[in-house]
């Protein structure tokens, strides 16, 4: 078969021209290296899918987006495109199309196959198929031309299945100008807005109702577990070393890179002597507040005599009154960890060396209260402030229900309104989206803007935006312009002629999918998230 391509193979082409010829084969065909029995993926009708055909079809996905996006594509993209799960479903479909072909007798002929490897641009030389570069890509790829041949013809029979199924989509005139009002026909709203706040005043909860809510969200108002301690602090700067000329230019040479101007010339050390005598102190002073930490924390263990050790060393020891855990004192919150380690540590028990920016830190658990919940009437007025606050969004919720299910009995939304005290507001005319103007977004809005009609004028719910609720009512749709219309009803036709092929073509292979693993035609060995 196509014996002609395979005769003669010419001389070397130069190198870059093969480079770019090889990137676009690639790029064009893919490649298929072989399947690996041992690690299928799925099988249908037999036929393995390995886990290497997968990661080669990740691989040329990753390629692409890569070549077509370039810096531009980042970790956070990269996951939005979810280019595993497309290889994944890529490779199902290509295979359940040819299993289908071969229950419809669709096949491809020597003739075709060679028509289409004819027409292929980077297997052309000023217009006309190049043997040579036909040759020099199939050693590129590593494979023999009939099985490269088998695999275009698996393509061509692929496109044979989606041309049958998408052919087969017809559409209206009026599918088509729906398309078009959808893109170009704005609409003007009508809308009442429902606030807590509005209804703030009817909630009066009764002493069952606020033990009820604190029973309920105990953990709300929780007090966590409190502990007293005292600290000793090894302050870096009480410690005051002498720095020689000889550290200076020492530290000076090491940390050359420091000391530069904007421009990176060079500092002289005159320049930065200061500078380097006042790090070298900082540095040495942590260094040996840290070994006096270190030994009083050794001794105190053995001998158990905090402040006697303090008194001794002249040391001043702080106290530390009931704090709650999870809200330590002001000058401990920079420690990491610092919650978690003290949490452990039990009544007369000193701590481990504790880091800060400008010292070290050593405490000792003086007494320890375990976490409790308040008596209601301790807390009354933050139970209420809660509650409240609570049954406000609830509150504000049925009202915008109860509204919508009004507008049912035929009254209109202005007198609706009226009797709940509200106000109706109107949009303006704007295109339908994910906001809408004076309000804002909710990611329910565009769904349900596209649902209004001058039949159903009322959205089917209230939208939760910007911590109100929200009844729309299309008020006026604009006019559309007809001579614009015909003007791009052929562009229109040929996106929706697009889009409904491709829902075609999904639903065509959803379907056989569905019935083939039904009949154990098709076998997963591994869902996507296993790869």
């Amino acid at each position: 078969m196509l014996r002609f391509f395979r005769k003669h193979a010419r001389g070397w082409f130069m190198i870059a021209i093969i480079g770019i010829i090889i990137i676009v084969f690639v790029l064009y065909f893919g490649s298929n290296r072989g399947n690996n029995t041992a690690n299928a993926i799925a099988t249908i009708d037999k036929k393995i899918i390995s886990d290497a055909e997968f990661r080669n079809e990740y691989g040329k996905l990753l390629d692409r987006a890569q070549l077509s996006l370039g810096a531009k594509l980042t970790p956070e993209i990269l996951k939005k495109m979810d280019l595993k799960r497309q290889a994944y479903n890529d490779l199902l479909n290509r295979q359940i199309i040819i299993a289908k072909a071969e229950d419809l007798k669709i096949q491809v002929s020597d003739e075709e196959l060679r028509n289409m490897l004819m027409s292929v641009p980077a297997l052309q030389t000023n217009g006309v198929f190049d043997e040579r570069k036909y040759q020099q890509a199939l050693r590129y790829i590593k494979l023999s031309a009939e099985d490269f041949e088998a695999l275009q013809k698996a393509d061509l029979i692929t496109n044979k299945i989606e041309t049958i199924v998408r052919e087969g989509i017809k559409i209206s005139d009026q599918e088509i100008y729906d398309l078009y009002a959808l893109q170009n026909q704005k609409i003007n709203v009508n809308f009442v807005q429902i606030s807590g706040k509005d209804i703030k005043k009817k909630i009066t909860p009764t002493q069952t109702e606020l033990e009820d809510y604190l029973k309920r969200n105990s953990n709300l108002f929780r007090i966590a577990e409190q502990m007293k301690f005292k600290y000793i602090f090894f302050a870096g700067d009480s410690f005051s070393p002498d720095i020689s000329d000889s550290d200076v230019r020492s530290y000076y040479v090491s940390y050359k890179d420091k000391y530069k101007t904007k421009d990176g010339k060079q500092l002289p050390l005159a320049d930065v002597k200061s500078t380097i005598v006042k790090e070298l102190k900082k540095t040495r002073g942590m260094q040996s507040a840290y070994v006096e930490a270190k030994k009083a924390h050794d001794i105190i263990y053995q001998e158990d005599k905090f402040e006697d050790y303090g008194n001794k060393n002249n040391l001043e020891i702080h106290d530390v009154e009931f704090f709650p855990i999870n809200k330590p004192p002001q000058e401990f919150t920079s420690i990491n960890n610092f919650t978690t380690i003290i949490l452990d540590l039990q009544k007369d028990e000193i701590s481990k060396v504790f880091a800060a920016e400008n010292g070290y830190y050593l405490l000792k658990v003086i007494d320890k209260k375990p976490a409790y919940l308040p008596k209601l009437n301790t807390i009354e007025n933050e139970v209420q402030s809660r509650f409240i606050e609570s049954e406000m969004q609830i509150l504000a919720e049925k009202e915008a229900k109860s509204i919508l299910d009004s507008t049912k009995s035929g009254e209109t939304l202005d007198k609706i309104a009226a009797k709940y005290g509200l106000k109706v507001n109107e949009t303006g005319f704007f295109q339908p989206g994910n906001s809408i103007p004076k309000l804002g977004s909710n990611q329910d809005v565009a769904e349900v803007l596209f649902q209004l009609s001058t039949n159903k004028p009322y959205a089917v719910k209230p939208l939760f935006i910007n911590n109100t609720y929200v009844i729309l009512k299309l008020k006026d749709v604009s006019k559309l312009d007809g001579k614009d219309f015909e003007a791009k009803k052929d562009l229109y036709k040929k996106t929706l002629i697009s889009i409904k092929r491709e829902e075609a073509m999904k639903t065509w292979l959803e379907g056989n999918k569905a019935a083939m693993i039904k009949e154990k035609r098709i076998k997963i060995k591994k869902q996507v998230e296993d790869l």
